[in-house]
């Protein structure tokens, strides 16, 4: 059997068309039995798998409002045996301004090229480059990072309180001219459409107090909560909070306890930790480079057993509550794949991580949440057991579960709006 014709169905198309700027006319290529033909115009042209002796991948950086959802660009140039070239472009740009990603389309047919390309030639060389502006980026994020990490140590050198109180005064100022800030105020005004614009104002001032002042405990982790006093210092608890708690930290049965991010969310689940209720944190990992590992030496020190986002999560998860342990998440982000809920009037996606577990285990549902003090303290609360929907079979139904979860969290939110952050895009 012809290996080319072994490397994948003939009957599937791969096609890409792109079109570099507006100025430029459009270019497609599709993927034939024995070549790469390419138009632009119409006329064909096809140069044989068997005479492609490069294949040149550019690794770039996406500058704009794509980089929301295409942080990185994969562009290809493939070199012919009498020199020839051919250019393809993940991004299409019909307009002046305007692109769209079709890196689905194109990674694909570059990949099926690949493999077409070898079975005919197998000295074609393949190389991967980066563009001047990854390479910039790079270099940009590098200085970041060790400022970053500068500003870790002395930070956690200064006195706590001087160092939250100035960075929120300087966050007050900084924030509003960051490109974040439109987000925010646009996603407040579609929640609240009866505040005036001085109002939401205010409250975007006072979410980027909160944020500078969460940076600065962010930093302080290991230090926010006494190991051996958890219930004492910053940290506010009411005893109906504490009763709670050791119901279920004694009850021997596993439970799912959700969160938002409000206030300083972060020492919320360290407070659970050392007040002994042992919980299994399902969390994306931050990505600040060498802080990042300072981060994250903290969160293992003081929260319970993290379970990193990825493949396996699920299962893991799925272990440590049959362990006994506690499943700690957050249920006020975007998730593609998520169950439709509605949130202060929109419709949105949410992750039903929290209801399967709590279907499949049959165990109660908590929320608990950090709420921000005067005088640098916090306030940590559970709710009590949330009676989740049930279907005719009686198991919890996941959609009206999430519902429920999506709207305790909404309240929260009503009741200090400027803790939440407002910078996320929940609504796409």
């Amino acid at each position: 059997m012809n290996d080319v014709a072994a490397s994948a169905p003939l009957t599937r198309e791969f096609v890409h068309s792109f079109q570099r700027n507006f100025l430029s006319p459009e270019r497609s290529y599709r993927l034939l039995p024995d070549g790469l033909e390419w138009r632009e115009g119409g006329t064909p042209h096809i140069v044989r798998y068997a005479d492609i002796v490069e294949i040149r991948e550019y690794k770039g950086k996406v500058f704009g409002a794509l980089s929301a959802q295409l942080p990185r660009s994969f562009d290809y140039l493939i070199r012919g045996r009498d020199g020839e070239q051919y250019l393809l472009n993940s991004i299409h740009r019909p307009r002046f301004g305007a692109a769209e990603n079709r890196a689905a389309t194109c990674t694909t047919l570059v990949d099926e090229l690949r493999r077409r390309v070898a079975a005919a030639n197998p000295n074609v060389r393949s190389v991967n480059d980066l563009r001047w502006s990854y390479k910039l980026a790079n270099a940009a994020d590098r200085l970041w990072y060790r400022v970053g990490l500068l500003f870790f140590k002395l930070i956690r050198r200064s006195d706590f309180d001087r160092s939250s109180n100035f960075a929120a005064r300087l966050m007050r100022r900084i924030g509003p001219r960051l490109r974040g800030h439109r987000t925010a105020r646009a996603n407040l005004i579609a929640a609240y459409p009866d505040k005036s614009a001085a109002e939401i104002e205010r409250i975007l001032g006072d979410m980027w107090d909160n944020l500078a002042r969460l940076a600065v405990e962010y930093v302080n982790l290991d230090r926010l909560v006494d190991p051996n006093n958890p219930n004492s210092g910053r940290i506010v608890v009411a005893p109906s909070t504490l009763e709670k708690l050791a119901r279920l930290r004694d009850d021997g049965k596993p439970a799912v306890l959700f969160t938002s991010h409000l206030a300083s969310y972060e020492v919320g689940a360290i407070w659970v930790e050392r007040n002994g209720l042992n919980l299994a944190i399902f969390y994306n990992p931050s990505n600040f480079g060498p802080l990042s590992e300072q981060l994250a030496a903290m969160q293992k020190t003081t929260m319970g057993r993290l379970v990193e986002s990825g493949p396996d999560a699920v299962w893991r998860l799925r272990d440590a509550l049959k362990s006994g342990l506690h499943l700690a998440l957050f249920a006020d982000q975007h998730f593609a794949n998520g169950v439709d809920v509605e949130f202060f009037g929109r419709r949105c996606k949410a992750n039903p991580m929290a209801a399967r577990f709590a279907q499949f285990f049959n165990c109660p549902v908590h929320g608990f949440r950090a709420i921000r003090l005067p005088d640098n303290r916090i306030a940590v609360e559970f709710t009590e057991e949330i009676e989740m929907p049930r279907g005719a079979n009686g198991k919890i139904d996941i959609g009206p579960a999430m519902q429920t979860i999506t709207t305790t969290i909404e309240n929260w939110i009503r009741e200090r709006p400027e803790q939440w952050l407002w910078l996320q895009r929940r609504w796409r």
